[in-house]
């Protein structure tokens, strides 16, 4: 008895139709037969679909810059981008209900928290910066100029620039999840932060090291 088997351009089709309907991470070896397989990522079950999805994402595109596939890690750029413009959307919308509490006339003011300020890589001493609505409005504006960045990178994909971005905005994203109350005072000063090139140790670190950094930020911020 005989049996078909799918070509090569089938079994692709397959695997990008499983990826886009969430079934599964799109494989960067299933763009390339001759690619090493890609180690699937564990302990994100729990995870919002859209930080999920981000994370999945740069992975492929790391994976395949560690085995020098530039072309496949340029393929995995624009599902990257539209990934951390996702998360940039939710940032906002934070920022955004935030406001009546934030500003409202009654609602006494909260002091951020060092430790949260610390999983996002702000000094303490840095908390202390005016944090009304003016730093609120820039931060908005910030988040738009981040968006413009992507689309940039999209056409022209850069990845340092892209690892310093998605670094930045998966772990703010994570904390902002973790921690809502917090995203108010401590999303516009890590943009303000990042706006101005300040250096982040996580931009130079192993992916492997970074996505444990993140669960254990969940972990630790998770009631």
């Amino acid at each position: 008895m005989s049996s078909i088997v799918p070509g090569p351009q089938k079994k692709i089709g397959e695997e990008i139709d499983a990826a886009r309907s969430g079934a599964k991470p799109l494989d960067p070896s299933a763009l390339n037969a001759s690619a090493p397989r890609q180690e699937q990522l564990t302990g994100l079950d729990d995870w919002p679909e859209s930080l999920r999805a981000a994370v999945e994402a740069e992975h492929a595109r790391v994976a395949a810059l560690d085995s020098n596939r530039r072309r496949t890690a340029d393929k995995a750029v624009p599902e990257l981008v539209h990934c951390l413009d996702t998360l940039l959307d939710e940032i906002a919308d934070r920022l955004q209900s935030d406001k009546p509490r934030l500003f409202g006339k009654s609602t006494p003011s909260t002091e951020p928290s060092e430790d949260v300020a610390e999983l996002l890589g702000i000094p303490a001493d840095e908390l202390d910066q005016p944090s009304g609505r003016g730093e609120h409005r820039t931060a908005l504006r910030t988040i738009k100029q981040l968006r413009g960045q992507l689309k940039d990178l999209e056409t022209t994909p850069d990845h340092s620039r892209l690892t310093r971005l998605a670094t930045f905005i998966i772990r703010l994203a994570v904390v902002v999840d973790a921690a809502p109350e917090s995203a108010g005072t401590l999303a516009p000063i890590a943009l303000s932060r990042f706006t101005q090139g300040i250096s982040d140790f996580q931009w130079e670190t192993p992916f492997a090291d970074k996505l444990t950094s993140w669960q254990q930020t969940r972990t630790t911020l998770s009631p």
